[in-house]
């Protein structure tokens, strides 16, 4: 059975997984002023740190269309899929699930072929990570249940843990969640943040940056047992490089895979976060 995997653009997947699993990506938009621009189609997440960092004004987005899933899918099974998997950002953080779900209704309809949908009730490598286990499943020419089961059974296995700059972006993005909590006590104190079932909530607070990034190390070794490790960032990749290698000798046997937190993320975490997500094996 050829299953193929749908996702959106904030699952930031390294381009070289997408293509090599032939997962298709409906992009969001970020929106600066009066320009609307699809993510990873017409900005990178590079081009947008440095056009955050020149912006005077904090950038929007908007989700996609139903027409966009409903391209999506058809151009799936135009392709030869037999069904589809629809995997999400959480239906907490955005209303995309909802339009990918109105697309899937009709869509499955005119083909007679089944669409099912997931909220992944995660957001950037936590999504990431559910896309790729489905994805790595789907190839191996497994059926619509198997692949399910996979993607299902990993999103209880994956823990996104971040460390911000400022909670000021998710405040003014409308997307600061249970961390909100934090705010008012941040004076010289670094915020770490995660996700928790499927929005943003409060994980840490310390001093320094320096011991904020001791306390995702921390968080990481913790995590011994992990699959995988991916770790993103927001345009400091050397910080994000010699991260990777400060923990690498407590993970042996764990595949690392690294990546950038993409604009639709980025506008609600700002420049400079770096995020971790453990993936347990299922």
């Amino acid at each position: 059975m050829t299953v193929r995997i749908v996702t959106d653009s904030t699952c930031d997947l390294p381009r070289e997984l997408v293509e090599r699993y032939g997962i298709i990506v409906v992009p969001l938009t970020v929106i600066f002023g009066e320009e609307a621009l699809l993510d990873g189609v017409d900005i990178d997440a590079e081009q947008f740190y440095r056009r955050l960092a020149a912006s005077k004004v904090l950038p929007r987005t908007s989700q996609p269309s139903v027409e966009q899933f409903a391209a999506a899918y058809r151009q799936a099974f135009q392709a030869g899929a037999d069904a589809v998997l629809s995997i999400h950002i959480s239906s907490k953080l955005s209303g995309t699930l909802n339009a990918a779900r109105i697309a899937a209704a009709e869509v499955a309809a005119e083909a007679g072929r089944q669409i099912e949908l997931l909220d992944s009730k995660n957001v950037s490598l936590g999504l990431g990570a559910v896309v790729l286990a489905a994805a790595e499943r789907a190839v191996t020419g497994a059926d619509l249940a198997s692949v399910l089961a996979v993607a299902t059974a990993t999103i209880d296995a994956v823990h996104v843990v971040c460390v911000v700059d400022t909670l000021e972006y998710l405040q003014r993005g409308g997307r600061i969640g249970r961390a909100r909590s934090m705010l008012g006590t941040l004076l010289n104190v670094k915020p770490l943040i995660h996700v928790e079932d499927g929005e943003v909530a409060p994980f840490d607070r310390v001093r320094t940056r320096a011991r904020a990034l001791e306390r995702l190390a921390e968080f990481v070794r913790e995590h011994r047992g992990a699959s995988r490790l991916f770790v993103a960032c927001a345009g400091n990749d050397g910080e994000t490089e010699a991260f990777i290698e400060r923990v690498r000798p407590d993970l042996p046997g764990t595949e690392i895979i690294r990546g950038h937190i993409g604009p639709i993320v980025g506008v609600y975490t700002g420049p400079n976060t770096l995020g971790v997500c453990p993936v347990m094996p299922v």
